[in-house]
């Protein structure tokens, strides 16, 4: 029933295969067209790149990078009586801010952090989150953000996560930071970032907190 196929045959069969799948398939155009696709992902692994941006990494200790400078302080602004402190320190060989105190809920009170006023203000539509290289004490602490639009010193906007006693990085994506009061917008996202502020509160505890870089991604 089959035909037996010597070499010869064979080669002339799959010669002329090839010359028909050569017919069907434009290499030429294949190759255009990988080019070009090639070309997409290396301009958005640029693109991503781009998008990063580190506020500080302790390059020049105490100013971020827009030449800002950080600020200490606690609830004492407002008549509470928790305690602090924030130094340039070192833990495993690298520089940190730390930030150690007695946080009280008594009076009122309830926080210690320290804040970096951004300027110019950073746009939440030009990247997706903060990140924040850090080492704790298994507990929790917040980053709160202010804008334009949180005018009284009670509004705010919080991400809390919990540390843990080793450097890890930390990633607060802007669309999961939570309002502090009814009276602003829900959402972050959209708005301009004026402040960012790390934050130890909200509960009686003993703070030990360490940051060795922050920014944006």
């Amino acid at each position: 029933m089959f035909q037996h196929l010597n070499n010869s045959n064979l080669n002339y069969v799959i010669s002329m295969f090839l010359k028909h799948l050569h017919s069907k398939f434009n290499y030429k155009k294949y190759l255009t067209w990988s080019i070009f696709f090639l070309f997409l992902a290396i301009c958005g692994m640029i693109k991503a790149q781009d998008k990063e941006m580190i506020l500080d990494d302790l390059s020049t200790p105490g100013i971020t990078s827009q030449k800002q400078s950080w600020a200490f302080f606690t609830d004492g602004v407002m008549g509470g009586l928790s305690q602090g402190k924030a130094i340039i320190s070192s833990i495993d060989g690298i520089n940190c801010y730390h930030m150690t105190g007695n946080v009280t809920t008594e009076n009122n009170g309830g926080f210690i952090q320290i804040r970096n006023q951004l300027k110019p203000t950073i746009s939440t539509k030009e990247f997706e989150g903060i990140y924040l290289k850090v080492y704790g004490n298994k507990e929790n602490y917040s980053v709160h953000v202010r804008t334009a639009l949180t005018m009284a010193p009670w509004q705010y906007y919080k991400y809390n996560f919990k540390s843990n006693n080793r450097w890890n990085i930390i990633k607060a994506p802007f669309s999961d930071f939570k309002k502090s009061n009814i009276y602003q917008p829900s959402g972050l996202v959209g708005q301009k970032i004026k402040s960012i502020g790390l934050v130890a509160g909200f509960k009686d505890f003993e703070a030990d907190i360490c940051l060795s870089e922050i920014g944006f991604y």
